[in-house]
């Protein structure tokens, strides 16, 4: 069933089979929490940092996910591919506001003229959607 959900991020060679890899998928979700973890104690005094580590922790758990399900999200657009193929997998993922962090994190990472670096206000909204997507994933 859930190749078929994931059939056309197939086709289009966004993601791939990989073989399933049960203690790999554990040391995602460890370094997601852990991540998590640092990226709040350190929001305070170094928001953009913080905001990567937020980040990270969302695409790592995201991953784990998709390799959980023997999928992995190939190199080009692989962050991208890894949020549609969430959409498929996790009933009230908000697509929407993945690719938002995601953009987010490009801007605070390689600079934008379309857009700021991350602010305390998007920090705080990357803990919120890292928290309700760990809802997600135990509902």
């Amino acid at each position: 069933m859930v190749r078929k959900e994931l059939a056309d991020l197939i086709k289009e060679r966004r993601i791939e089979t990989v073989e399933k890899d049960p203690r790999q998928v554990a040391v995602l979700r460890e370094q997601a929490k852990a991540h998590l973890a640092s990226s709040r104690m350190i929001g305070h005094t170094d928001v953009a940092g913080a905001f990567s580590l937020a980040y990270d922790s969302i695409r790592k758990e995201l991953t784990a996910l998709l390799l959980d399900h023997g999928f992995r999200a190939k190199s080009a657009g692989s962050h991208a591919a890894t949020g549609q193929a969430a959409a498929k997998l996790v009933k009230g993922f908000d697509t929407n506001g993945f690719e938002w962090l995601r953009l987010v994190r490009n801007a605070t990472e390689y600079g934008s003229d379309k857009r700021p670096g991350a602010t305390m206000q998007d920090l705080e909204d990357a803990w919120e959607f890292a928290r309700d997507l760990q809802g997600l994933m135990e509902g």
